[in-house]
């Protein structure tokens, strides 16, 4: 079954709702389309991802973690066989159906789950990593492709997850989403290599500002000064940068920058209406930096139709750029009890943590979904 389209979702700032938002769209996006097959990758090591899928009416969703990483089925076991001698890896063995531990899910949703374990992993993929490079055996590059080969395949070694076909007369596309940590460890860069595009989600902020300048330069390497000091010009070939140029590593090309979280004010008074100026003009600046990567580095950007008149910041948004509202209260109750926005319904009782019920506002609800499905539609 091919594979139609993998995306990462990763920012170098954290708390800008990764997470929350690889959960939205992967849940949305399989209710959206139910002939194809997706497939959640959880490349963080707090799992928050894997355990909001799993969460069911009866079960937190870290206990079905936990029986999972007692059934050798999560990402940090994969990744130690993926660099260890031995047999063809069948990456289906990883996988797991959401739908058999929530049965909110849809049964076209998969995940390879994540594990607290992926920190003490990732100390062995690095030092892995900084092995003798040889013309017919490439470490950096073995270790660096380990989800990608995951996904896709390697010629000659491992079988990829959407390179087997359980049915001969099923042919169902397969569509990835990796969610990733904040910072830039040795997972952040498998999870930037295995996916084709990228998904930035920011808040209107200048932190958030600072962090797209530093993505581009971390992953792309395009500056934003040319002026840098000479003592650190040499670590440069360091950088993933670098060296993915240098190996021939695909990098994800960028696809949207999503404004998340953005709060919208339903009352206009003199103070809420310059909060919401400022939320718009920190999300302005956040495009704009990446406005002007594009107009230098356009083969760094995902291809749109279009392309030939992308030539001012509005075009440019239009087609690059998406404002998604805080779900607030709406979003806490799908995450707590893994159910996807489209189905969240009545009361969630939070009988669990012994607190009352909580009325779904489906007023709230209905535009929220309004903000998604636009968001997925743009996928």
């Amino acid at each position: 079954m091919p594979l139609k389209e993998s995306y990462v979702i990763w920012n170098n700032k954290g708390g800008v709702g990764k997470s929350t938002l690889t959960f939205h769209i992967a849940s949305h996006y399989s209710r959206r389309n139910p002939t194809e097959k997706v497939l959640v990758i959880d490349l963080c090591p707090q799992a928050n991802v894997s355990m909001a899928l799993l969460s069911s009416k009866r079960v937190r969703g870290s206990e079905h973690l936990s029986t999972l990483y007692n059934a050798n089925k999560t990402i940090s076991f994969y990744l130690q066989r993926s660099i260890e001698p031995g047999p063809v890896i069948n990456g289906r063995e990883y996988l797991t159906a959401v739908h058999d531990f929530n049965d909110q899910m849809p049964s076209n949703l998969f995940l390879l789950c994540g594990d607290m374990y992926l920190e003490l992993v990732g100390r062995h993929l690095e030092h892995e990593r900084s092995g003798l490079v040889l013309p017919r055996n490439n470490p950096w590059v073995n270790t660096t492709s380990s989800i990608k080969s995951f996904i896709e395949g390697k010629e000659g070694r491992v079988t990829g997850v959407t390179e087997i076909n359980d049915d001969a007369e099923v042919n169902e596309d397969w569509v990835v989403f990796v969610d990733t940590n904040p910072a830039f460890s040795v997972y952040t860069e498998i999870a930037l290599a295995a996916a084709k595009k990228l998904i930035i989600p920011i808040n209107a902020d200048d932190f958030s500002v600072a962090a797209v300048r530093a993505m581009l330069d971390l992953v792309y390497g395009i500056r934003q000064r040319n002026d840098e000091p000479q003592d650190f010009q040499a670590y440069r070939e360091y950088m993933f940068s670098s060296k993915a140029v240098k190996y021939g590593l695909r990098r994800p090309q960028i696809h949207l920058l999503v404004n998340n979280r953005t709060t919208h004010l339903t009352t206009q008074t003199q103070a809420e209406t310059r909060a919401v100026k400022g939320f718009r003009a920190m999300g302005q600046k956040n495009l704009q930096v990446l406005f002007e990567a594009y107009r230098d580095h356009q083969e760094t950007f995902s291809p749109r139709d279009e392309m030939p008149e992308i030539n001012t910041i509005d075009r440019f948004q239009q087609l690059y750029f998406e404002d998604i509202r805080d779900f607030h209260t709406t979003a806490i109750l799908c995450l707590h009890t893994g159910c996807p926005l489209g189905a969240l319904s009545g009361k969630v009782d939070f009988a669990d943590s012994g607190a009352a019920s909580v009325k779904v506002d489906q007023t709230k609800k209905k535009t929220y979904l309004e903000c998604l499905e636009r968001l997925v539609g743009k996928l």
